[in-house]
Parts: structure tokens; C-alpha cells; sequence
């Protein structure tokens, strides 16, 4: 794995429900590997708010090699 590859979510931990994340959501990782976790940001929704503000339902998480799958690998 390595940064900007697209990954999905094969783990059902409590620590990612309580994120709003599910198994099977997908995601891009960005950074490197730091302390044994990626950090992935899992795309939600675009979208704009009440007030005409455009904004997205993404979400970053902390996760480890057992959590996520490589699904498009990046150049």
C-alpha cells in the first residue's frame, strides 16, 4: 500500500461506526504509513448547506493494514 491508492473499508470495528464509516466504504489514502496507520479519507457526499455553503461528508480515519483492502493502486 502506498499513498493515493483507492481502498475499501473490510473491517466492522465499533471505533468506525462510531465515525459513521461502514464496511465496504471506500477511500484514498494520503500520507504514509505513520506508527502502523494510514490515514484514509473515505468520500461521503458533496453538498450544499442551508446558508449556500458547498461541503462534503468525507471522512478521515486512522486505520491498519487488516482494515482496509487496495482496490486501485496508484502510479
Amino acid at each position: 500500500m502506498k499513498e493515493y491508492d483507492k481502498v475499501e473499508l473490510i473491517s466492522d470495528k465499533q471505533e468506525f461506526k462510531d465515525l459513521g464509516l461502514e464496511k465496504g466504504r471506500t477511500g484514498t489514502i494520503l500520507g504514509t504509513k505513520r506508527n502502523g496507520y494510514w490515514y484514509v479519507v473515505f468520500e461521503g457526499e458533496i453538498f450544499q448547506r442551508d446558508d449556500g455553503v458547498w461541503s462534503c461528508s468525507d471522512i478521515g480515519a486512522a486505520v491498519t493494514d487488516e482494515d482496509i483492502k487496495v482496490i486501485w493502486e496508484s502510479d
